[in-house]
């Protein structure tokens, strides 16, 4: 009997919190796991896979410095898929340095993207964009509603979207396209939300909440958003965007009140109200019936458990965490 051929994934931007929880189903998956990133591989605290399996590999490549060592890699691996994590992803930030936000979303993903297509290799091409395109939106929101980007970080991720669909009209590209609602989970960076609450109780730390907490979100564990990236890795139309995100809505002052009375700790106690950060969208809620009819994919980790999961794993790695900044660093 001949032996199954092992697929080949490469993942672009592969040390970001995302990308790691979807390595490592991949791995569990029994998928050959080819990543690059700018970076070095991050500590092992933030990656909840084994960077030593017989089945990963890793490079270290920057999507803007080295476009051409990554265009021959891909000629040189011939992946069956491949999977771009790859962003400049802070929203607040993004108006200090727009140009580094509009270089690497547009300029870069155009440039990785119309390269990748011109190789005409037989691969199928997952690009993971953001609901922030959709700037505030007070309604339910489905794949086919209107940009109306807010931010510098928004309207550079609008481009690629675009691009990737005049590709797939005009030279056939084979991709599908995710968009998850508010991702949370264990081996998330300290500058979230979750895991920056759950930080700042431990260690007595004041929590500046910005705008009173007011903007509502609808959060989904990382693990539900792997299992549906998988799902539309293998089996999504091609041309076609996917919404991933959690049932129900619950403001950000709601969410740290929830974890405040998860860890017995006095809301009051715990937070500041700060100035609203410019441009944010005080609501969006993703429906995510379009992934569950075509694909079969559901919500399995409600966020009551997954903020149990995420209390525990913080409080198990306090000591690593100790001396951490809780701000984000940017890197050009």
């Amino acid at each position: 009997m001949a032996q199954k051929k092992i697929k080949k994934v490469l993942i672009i931007g592969s040390n970001s919190f995302s990308a790691g929880s979807f390595i490592n189903l991949l791995l569990k998956k029994k998928y050959r796991v080819f990543a690059i990133s700018r970076s070095k591989l991050v500590l092992k605290k933030f990656l909840p896979f084994d960077s030593n399996d017989k089945n990963f590999s890793f490079t270290s490549l920057d999507i803007n410095k080295d476009h051409k060592k990554i265009i021959s890699y891909v000629k040189r691996l011939k992946p069956k898929y491949i999977v771009n994590y790859a962003s400049q992803s802070m929203v607040g930030e993004s108006w200090e340095n727009p140009i580094d936000w509009y270089q690497t979303n547009s300029l870069g993903m155009i440039k990785l993207y119309n390269s990748i297509a011109n190789t005409k290799l037989k691969l199928k091409l997952i690009h993971i964009s953001t609901p922030e395109v959709y700037g505030n939106i007070e309604k339910i929101t489905f794949e086919n509603s209107s940009y109306n980007p807010t931010t510098p970080y928004a309207a550079s991720r609008v481009t690629a979207d675009h691009f990737l669909n005049l590709l797939f009209l005009q030279k056939k590209i084979n991709y599908s396209l995710v968009r998850a609602s508010n991702v949370y989970g264990e081996y998330q960076r300290l500058y979230r939300i979750i895991p920056k609450t759950i930080f700042s109780i431990l260690n007595q730390k004041k929590l500046n909440l910005h705008g009173g907490g007011l903007s509502k979100r609808n959060f989904i564990h990382i693990d539900d958003v792997s299992t549906a990236t998988l799902k539309i890795m293998t089996k999504g139309k091609s041309g076609e965007a996917y919404h991933v995100s959690g049932d129900t809505m619950v403001s950000i002052k709601n969410l740290v009140k929830k974890i405040c009375n998860k860890m017995n700790f006095k809301f009051n106690n715990l937070v500041n109200k700060s100035k609203e950060r410019k441009g944010k969208d005080k609501y969006y809620f993703l429906s995510s019936k379009k992934i569950k009819k075509e694909l079969k994919w559901k919500q399995k980790i409600s966020l009551d458990t997954g903020l149990d999961r995420c209390i525990t794993w913080i409080t198990k790695n306090k000591i690593y965490f100790k001396n951490s900044d809780l701000k984000y660093q940017h890197k050009k």
